[in-house]
């Protein structure tokens, strides 16, 4: 994927070949469980800014769960309601 840069103040601009410009949902947790599965299970993780570890055999794969049909969600800055 080609994505547009600025450089020099703004008054040129290049085109670079960029991979995935967005790490959020599926492409970030296939892309953790990839990584976290290279790692040997004895190995502690450190969690919570750095003041505890666990070891990676206790690491819970997801913690997401489905959001319920009939949840509200507000956007809009609190102007717009949706119901799934």
């Amino acid at each position: 994927m080609k994505s547009q840069i600025s450089v020099n103040k703004g008054t040129q601009s290049l085109l670079l070949e960029v991979g995935h410009p967005n790490w959020s949902g599926e492409l970030f947790t296939t892309h953790h469980e990839e990584q976290m599965a290279s790692i040997p299970t004895n190995t502690i993780i450190s969690t919570k800014r750095g003041t505890t570890g666990i070891r990676l055999s206790g690491y819970l794969k997801s913690r997401r769960k489905p959001i319920p049909v009939g949840t509200r969600i507000i956007s809009a800055r609190g102007t717009a309601i949706r119901t799934l």
